[in-house]
């Protein structure tokens, strides 16, 4: 087994960086990169959050008033054919573990899920939340893709929302279009960095203001309107003062879709696409 010379702390602050550079670049945005501490980190799941405004993800206010995730794991390079999983691969591949290490009350060492569980709890609610890890042991690679502004193509991501069973281990080759978990097989698709930023650059953007603006003139135009809905409907046209206003959009959707589940007796389909 081979081990990166240089450490998990080193492979998170570079990828925030390259990100913040490149959200500022894509989107002229500076973003705040939220880190947690060790016990805080323990408790959400997550290592750095970010706040993206143009997904259709409400900000979580127990979660730094985020919407984005990422766990960073540092992976080892598994060089010889007693490996636990060389039969997968047949050549040379990387590995992290998903659970940490703790003490039961007898004091013997035992694999912990706390924090997949509340990373799931996330993914679970359609949030963006990734594992991040290197595909390099040498710091001299991480810092010369740095440097050349292309480091988020060379940091594979598993997405937490596309994994269906709890495992231990994640292997996968710097080449390889999937990661593999074990111990029950199964593959999720390994995409980097760049191409996870892409693929939610391209959904489509909605003013949620634009959006509750025009759901509200519908629903005041309606022929079913009485003295209940009229005043709902006023309720939720006036400002919600115990409400943050980076808040405000999403506070007024969710209104709406009390509303049309009261009124209407439907579930509102309807996302907005934009914070």
């Amino acid at each position: 087994m081979l081990e990166p010379n240089f450490s998990e702390s080193q492979l998170q602050q570079a990828a925030n960086s390259a990100f913040i550079r490149r959200i500022l670049e894509s989107h002229n945005k500076w973003l705040f990169a939220h880190i947690l501490s060790l016990p805080d980190e323990f408790l959400y799941g997550w290592d750095t959050a970010f706040y993206l405004d143009w997904l259709p993800y409400p900000p979580l206010p127990d979660h730094a008033g985020c919407n984005f995730f990422v766990q960073y794991k540092l992976s080892n390079q598994y060089t010889s054919s007693g490996a636990g999983e060389w039969s997968y691969w047949k050549q040379e591949y990387f590995r992290f573990k998903i659970p940490h290490n703790s003490k039961d009350t007898a004091g013997k060492y035992v694999d912990d899920y706390h924090q997949w569980d509340r990373l799931k709890t996330l993914a679970s609610k359609g949030y963006p939340t990734y594992y991040a890890t290197n595909a390099t042991l040498d710091k001299s690679v991480l810092t010369t893709a740095y440097e050349a502004g292309v480091l988020l193509n060379d940091v594979p991501l598993l997405d937490v929302r596309s994994v269906k069973g709890v495992h231990k281990h994640v292997t996968f080759t710097p080449t390889s279009d999937d990661f593999k978990l074990h111990s029950e097989l199964e593959e999720s698709s390994a995409i980097t960095f760049s191409a996870a930023l892409e693929s939610l650059r391209d959904e489509p953007q909605v003013s949620i203001d634009e959006a509750n603006s025009k759901l509200l003139s519908v629903l005041m135009a309606m022929d079913q309107i009485g003295l209940s809905w009229t005043e709902d409907l006023a309720r939720i046209n006036q400002a919600f003062p115990q409400v943050p206003r980076r808040f405000l959009p999403w506070a007024k959707h969710l209104a709406l879709r009390s509303f049309i589940k009261k009124h209407i007796g439907a579930n509102m389909l309807w996302m907005p696409q934009n914070g």
